[in-house]
């Protein structure tokens, strides 16, 4: 194995131990895992060919899973294939999924649930589609096991509303159960008029992992809530002075549990201006407050 795939590996551990250490996201440090192993893969194909291509480079065969009718490539491939990518705008699209709508999905139902939901829905994924093209197939790319997270929102939280971070005017938030259905309908068409090289059937089988384990997932005693206390809304009407805060107070009372919408009460008081002396107010033991004295309970 080259070295730098070695390097690429370390990466990736690194990021999950650093994750553990500190109790963060697992979904964010994984993020920046796959910038750290995309630069390798250039580095490697630069010293390797002379050509900065990450998809011709030692790591991404090292890593890639690869199967052919003679064998596959190492065990461990099954996990790694979701760290490499075959180019710039394969690892934008899984990068801007994996840090705007996985850690959603990780800060309902941990750390834990969540990295199953990751890699063994990416894994499966990969093996649906290595079923379905009998011969020499290879995957990279982690869309798999982010669809797999996405399909898991949709089930648990199907009225979760998602704002896409697309160029369009006006785009309002979508209920997730609706944004996976159209990413179904999406890659069926894919798979009739779409380029060749997108493992369209990974995907679908990542999907539907997610919606089919999630509720199971949730049953786990490492991964259930404690039920959030119900958040009162009067009172912070008042402070809602911008169009921003009176958006996320709108989908505060939009939110289906308690915990979504304590989730979007503790993101308006981060943004919500003192209505006495104009500076921050925290929330403690059920009430709001600010440095200059003043105070109103939710």
């Amino acid at each position: 194995m080259d070295p730098l795939s070695l390097a690429a590996i370390g990466v990736v551990v690194a990021s999950a131990a650093y994750a553990v250490a500190r109790k963060g996201l697992l979904s964010l440090a994984f993020g920046i895992a796959l910038l750290v192993v995309f630069a390798i893969q250039v580095v490697g194909a630069a010293m390797a060919t002379g050509v900065p291509i990450a998809l011709l480079s030692p790591v991404t065969f090292d890593l890639a899973l690869l199967v052919t009718p003679l064998g596959s490539s190492a065990p461990w491939t099954w996990i790694t294939f979701q760290f490499v990518h075959a180019s710039e705008t394969h690892l934008l699209f899984n990068l801007m999924a994996l840090v705007f709508i996985s850690p959603v999905v990780e800060e309902r139902v941990g750390t834990t649930a969540w990295a199953v939901l990751f890699l063994a829905g990416g894994a499966f994924g990969a093996l649906a589609f290595v079923l379905i093209h009998a011969g020499g197939v290879a995957v990279v790319g982690a869309s798999a096991g982010i669809l797999a997270v996405f399909g898991a929102l949709g089930r648990l939280y199907p009225r979760e509303r998602i704002r896409l971070f697309l160029p369009i005017p006006g785009m309002p938030a979508i209920p997730a159960a609706t944004l996976v259905v159209v990413f179904l309908v999406l890659e069926m068409v894919l798979s009739l008029v779409g380029p060749a090289g997108i493992a369209w059937e990974a995907h679908v089988a990542g999907i539907a992992f997610g919606f089919a384990v999630a509720p199971l997932l949730a049953r786990l005693p490492t991964v259930r809530h404690r039920t959030a206390r119900p958040v009162g809304l009067d009172a912070l009407r008042p402070l809602a002075t911008t169009r921003e805060l009176q958006d996320i107070l709108a989908e505060a009372e939009r939110a289906d549990r308690p915990e979504l919408r304590a989730a979007w009460v503790e993101k308006f008081v981060r943004g919500a201006p003192c209505p006495r002396c104009g500076g921050p107010v925290r929330m403690r033991l059920g009430r709001l407050a600010s440095d200059c004295g003043w105070r109103t309970r939710l």
